[in-house]
């Protein structure tokens, strides 16, 4: 199995080349049945045959790999936990479609996050067999490192899931039932829930009418306030179609962002040795002062080294790196995309950077010193 990204203006794809295989008909199968049914959790992929070798193209588009994801992030139980629930509702449902766990491609590079929905995605390959508990368990060696270990909840539940899957004939879905059916009482239920008892359990209990209204009252408060946020980006989104004409960006839905003060930022008096970006846009955008080894460019909402406040940036937009004298820049697969002198980066595909380049994050241009 070898692994390369691909992207054009549109979308990014992950894709998995097999040398000299053909696909078999479960593979056929599953091909069809994910084309014609959207999978909740797995991503949507196609095969092309190409000088002998299949491929599949897996469609990530604005997603990170979990081991990207983790490079600058702490694995705490919030996200673990999401991971784990994520897995387990897809094996529930991925038997309706004659699918099997055993091909799921359970390993940090091939498992994508959402940050925005905090949803994961997983790669469906017929091609690749092994059985979830192998998988499982070297997904969580993967993992077990990674883990804040001043979360008590999330060694708990990462530790617990290691040993189970080193348990011979262990039935790893039932532990896993138990450990998503477990709710932190501090978590906002989802809309899925009911937040109390039913009218229908109260009227045939107590028959009380004015108890039945109180509850319809806190019933109607309580979808309103989950689904006020919804409807608000919404409004925000159809107001942002009114006011841009350019259809080639997609816009994250954001708040409205405020008109900097002071849109320059003096770089003279540091060090020669650390790097910069100076902004050679049109917009009101602040240049960069490089310290460190690693810094992220994203958006205001996200914790960025270098935070670019125009729209059409991702939170996790793009990451340049320091080796020695040398700086690099790798596109975080962002949605609008990041251009060194005009080329469009691939996800994964890190390039040096030289005094004078042109970078570009989605509108907004940058020269690199």
């Amino acid at each position: 199995m070898n692994i390369q990204y691909q992207r054009n203006l549109k979308n990014s794809y992950m894709v998995v080349v097999e040398t000299g295989q053909r696909l078999n008909m479960d593979g056929q199968l599953a091909e069809k049945m994910i084309q014609r049914q959207k999978i909740h959790g797995l991503l949507y992929w196609v095969t092309m045959e190409h000088e002998g070798d299949l491929t599949f193209w897996y469609q990530i588009t604005g997603l990170q790999s979990l081991s990207d994801w983790l490079s600058y992030h702490s694995l705490d139980h919030k996200l673990l936990f999401h991971l784990i629930a994520g897995l387990f509702a897809l094996q529930e449902q991925i038997p309706r479609y004659y699918l099997r766990s055993e091909h799921l491609l359970l390993q940090m590079e091939q498992i994508f996050f959402d940050a925005s929905k905090e949803q994961f995605s997983f790669c469906y390959e017929p091609l690749w067999n092994k059985d979830i508990r192998c998988s499982l368990q070297e997904l969580m060696e993967q993992l077990l490192p990674k883990i804040d270990h001043s979360d008590k909840k999330a060694v708990q539940l990462g530790y617990g899931l290691y040993e189970k899957c080193q348990e011979e004939n262990a039935d790893i879905w039932s532990y896993l039932r138990e450990q998503t059916a477990k709710r932190d009482p501090e978590e906002p239920r989802s809309l899925e829930d009911p937040p109390m008892e039913t009218l229908e359990e109260v009227s045939a209990e107590t028959g009380d009418e004015e108890k039945k209204i109180v509850l319809l009252s806190e019933k109607i408060d309580f979808f309103r306030s989950r689904m006020e946020p919804v409807f608000m980006r919404l409004r925000k989104h159809d107001k942002k179609k009114k006011t841009v004409q350019s259809a080639v960006y997609s816009f994250e839905p954001e708040e409205e962002i405020p008109v900097c003060e002071n849109p320059t930022v003096f770089l003279g008096g540091h060090a020669a040795a650390e790097g910069k970006l100076l902004y050679r846009g049109v917009g009101k955008e602040q240049s960069f002062l490089m310290e460190g080894d690693i810094f992220l460019v994203g958006n205001r909402n996200a914790q960025a080294n270098g935070q670019i406040e125009a729209p059409g940036i991702s939170r996790s937009h793009a990451r340049i790196t320091r080796e020695g004298e040398q700086y690099y820049i790798e596109d975080l697969n962002s949605r609008n995309g990041t251009f060194l002198n005009g080329e469009l980066l691939a996800y994964k595909q890190k390039k040096q950077l030289k005094a004078g380049d042109r970078v570009r994050f989605a509108r907004e241009e940058y020269e690199f010193y």
